[in-house]
């Protein structure tokens, strides 16, 4: 059968543009430092190869309808060749950490080839002490934070003796399916032909989808008088900051690593979430930054933060399945620890009235706009430059649950994971964060022009985390 990727999965593959390189993933680090580096890439090569029919959708690529008449589709790629997604690179000497921020900032900037699956492993050796890397990233159309350690975690082990592959299962005959642009299109007209009374179902389906975006439209303009106690702010209270504009295709990317335990100590002694520490302190870390540039915002900062709103229970579901929560930052507070009880208050009342009544705008946005009309708007919004004066917000921010449990690779304990998400529409910085193991591992992702100073930031956003732990009894 066909098997069509779902609206807001298509989203992302439609609204791509050179510059927003829709990629999501992680900077993985391995105990491999006794190992010969040949054998070390055969072992993750061999790993991968003898599981990979384990994740279907690791073969499988995706298909557009001319002028994306219809939405793209996944169809088995016949021509898979792993050592087109599995490849080993080598750092130069000494292969330094900045080396290899500079070489994973290059990785990313890199767009996924539309003619293969959309992922791929790069193999990184000569880091310093003889280690290994890894950086997987992989097309948001594929999956979201939580579905991509869904997709991936057939590839880990929960032990070092890890464990033998599924057997494969097979063959079976199944309904011959379009595999090319031309006969995507022909099979969506002969279905028309065949059934033209789905025409007006469908028609009807989109009414009742445009009515509901439009309620939801008038419920958020609507909400101004309700916000000074909501702690929700506005999709126009956004001002342009020098954090805003259309990514270019240059990316730059940097990894913060800060003690978990002492973290959620300082969460725990002032009643507030590890997601509230990361939100206040990067607010506090961007406040340090737009001075050092010299620049006063006119409005507090604000952030996009992407929520699961999977049921309970329901993390195995791939794709999307988010929604986008704005957050004020409280730059305009000077006080850290003000901040956070702030930034805190707000989260209480904010995410659980955004998970339950716009979750569903976004999922049916999509749906009503159709794929042409998606691809057309992403195309012109991006050719005119409207994203240089249209924010929602300011940057991303995202946080990341982590495994539960210590993680193994091909017999090697994983001993750092960085996550990283993409930039695209008017943000030029992303902050993803991970808890794993003892760490809390920040992923810094930001246009390699507007976001030269990247290396401040990532000091302040230390320096912030630390006076917060040096300030809890």
């Amino acid at each position: 059968m066909t098997k069509f990727l779902d609206p807001l999965d298509s989203s992302f593959v439609l609204l791509e543009t050179p510059g927003t390189a829709m990629n999501i993933g992680a900077v993985i680090e391995l105990d491999f430092a006794d190992v010969d580096p040949e054998k070390r890439f055969v072992l993750i090569r061999e790993n991968i190869a003898a599981r990979i029919h384990e994740i279907p959708v690791l073969t499988q690529r995706v298909v557009r309808a001319p002028f994306d008449m219809t939405w793209p589709i996944l169809v088995k790629d016949q021509r898979f060749d792993l050592d087109r997604h599995v490849v080993r690179v080598a750092l130069p000497t000494p292969g330094s950490p900045a080396q290899f921020d500079a070489y994973v900032a290059d990785f990313l900037s890199r767009a996924l080839s539309p003619q293969r699956p959309l992922w791929q492993l790069l193999v990184i050796e000569g880091l310093n002490g003889d280690h290994a890397a890894l950086v997987l990233k992989t097309h948001h159309a594929l999956a979201d934070g939580v579905s991509f350690a869904e997709t991936f975690a057939n590839l880990f082990d929960i032990s070092p003796e890890g464990r033998e592959p599924w057997p494969k299962a097979d063959a079976q005959d199944e309904e011959p399916t379009v595999t090319t642009s031309m006969g995507l299109l022909g099979q969506g007209l002969g279905r028309i032909r065949r059934r033209p009374h789905l025409v007006v179902e469908d028609v009807a389906s989109w009414g009742s989808r445009f009515y509901e975006i439009l309620r939801g439209l008038y419920r958020v303009a609507s909400e101004r008088a309700r916000r000074a106690t909501s702690g929700q702010p506005s999709i126009f209270a956004a001002r342009r900051t020098s954090l805003n504009g259309a990514a270019g295709i240059e990316k730059t990317f940097l990894r913060a690593i800060v003690p978990l335990a002492e973290v959620k100590r300082a969460a725990r002694a002032r009643g507030v979430s590890v997601t509230d520490v990361v939100m206040a302190t990067s607010g506090g870390a961007l406040k340090r930054l737009l001075d050092e540039r010299g620049e006063v915002p006119k409005r507090d900062l604000i952030a996009l933060v992407p929520i699961n709103v999977r049921g309970e229970g329901d993390t195995a579901s791939l794709g999307n399945q988010i929604s986008g929560v704005l957050v004020p930052l409280h730059t305009d507070i000077g006080d850290p620890e003000e901040r956070l009880r702030a930034v805190s208050c707000d989260a209480a009342k904010t995410v659980g009235e955004q998970r339950q009544h716009r979750a569903k705008i976004l999922q049916d946005v999509p749906r009503v706009l159709g794929p042409t009309i998606i691809s057309l708007a992403g195309k012109v919004i991006s050719t005119l430059g409207l994203f240089d004066y249209l924010p929602i917000a300011n940057l991303m921010i995202s946080s990341v649950p982590g495994p539960p449990i210590p993680l193994w690779l091909s017999g090697r304990r994983v001993t750092s994971a960085a996550p990283f998400g993409p930039l695209f529409g008017a943000f030029s910085l992303n902050i993803t964060v991970l808890g794993f193991g003892e760490n809390l591992e920040y992923g810094l992702l930001g246009c390699a022009e507007r976001m030269h100073d990247l290396s401040n930031l990532r000091e302040y956003l230390l320096d912030e985390v630390a006076a917060l732990i040096a300030a809890t009894p």
